[in-house]
């Protein structure tokens, strides 16, 4: 998706090469990319590459960061760039002193509807903010040899949501407690992690926050963000194929909710490579980097901790 993104939108970026361990040579052909290798070494030792896109599995990220800021190349890499404190605070370090820029994938940050919702908070359309409602439902369940390697439901699904919070209120989480269970897919027991969550937050402005989580719904992407306010509610709702509802005396019928993510989120991953692409040219920080996952990151970690005490936990900063 990120390497036809680039083609298709970024007449100015030149794709030059690809590492992946099973490549589609035809489909690297498609796209007029010269280069397909199944060891990634060959793009960090490649002068004439400024800028790596890295959406490898988790595990594989921070050393991977490491070789690209040490070969002083700019770094996109896909959340969560690592699944512990430490290695987030490694990374951070690396990044700093090698002085290349990094952007962490928290994609919705760049959709449009939640930008828009995020302008009218900063107009204070509705007054002192009271509590926040998200649901964030995935359509289908991943494959289990994704799940078993994700970090969990809550580093991996949940992140977006900890970091959508902060990034809509600006303020910072400090308590969390989870509630959650497998209904889905028993073999998550296995490793210790949920399928379905609920979670509640407050923030250190005194707001309060629920999120519903669950990685299958048989009915389409859901993805829903209500804010209410002193002086009324902002609201998102879902993305569905057309507008078209039809109301008759015997029926109510409107088109199925996207499919996918990628559907749901399709020009905010455009616009969050461009705004990578205008990062590197200016030499300007990302509006979201490895401190907000981090951020996030330590979020997770304590509504882990909640899951397993059945208690509140405070967010370790």
């Amino acid at each position: 998706m990120h390497a036809e993104n680039i083609v298709n939108h970024f007449p100015g970026v030149r794709l030059k090469s690809i590492a992946d361990p099973s490549i589609d040579k035809d489909w690297l052909e498609s796209l007029n990319i010269d280069n397909g290798y199944t060891n990634p070494e060959e793009i960090f030792n490649d002068d004439e590459i400024g800028a790596v896109i890295i959406t490898s599995p988790t595990p594989t990220h921070t050393n991977y960061i490491k070789n690209c800021a040490e070969n002083n190349k700019h770094i996109f890499c896909e959340k969560p760039i690592a699944l512990t404190v430490n290695e987030i605070k490694k990374v951070i370090d690396i990044v700093e002193h090698h002085n290349v820029c990094l952007q962490v994938g928290l994609n919705r940050r760049f959709d449009n509807n939640f930008k828009e919702m995020k302008n009218k908070l900063e107009d204070e359309c509705i007054g002192e903010i009271y509590s926040i409602h998200i649901i964030n439902r995935d359509s289908f369940i991943p494959r289990l040899k994704f799940l078993f390697s994700s970090g969990g439901l809550l580093l991996d699904l949940s992140i977006h949501d900890f970091d959508m919070v902060q990034y809509l209120t600006e303020s910072k989480i400090k308590e969390i407690y989870v509630s959650g269970d497998t209904f889905i897919e028993p073999k998550l027991k296995e490793i210790g992690d949920i399928d379905t969550a609920t979670i509640t937050l407050e923030l250190e402005n005194n707001i309060l926050c629920s999120i519903q989580n669950c990685r299958q719904t048989q009915y389409g992407y859901d993805q829903r963000i209500e804010i209410f306010g002193s002086k009324g509610s902002l609201i998102v709702e879902n993305d569905h194929e057309d507008l078209c509802l039809l109301i008759t005396n015997t029926d109510t019928r409107r088109s199925r909710l996207k499919d996918s993510f990628v559907e749901r989120y399709k020009n905010s991953y455009i616009a969050e490579l461009d705004h990578f692409f205008k990062c590197v040219q200016s030499g300007n920080n990302p509006s979201v980097g490895a401190r907000d996952m981090l951020s996030a990151v330590q979020v997770a970690i304590a509504g882990q901790e909640s899951l397993k005490q059945n208690l509140p936990q405070r967010v370790i900063c």
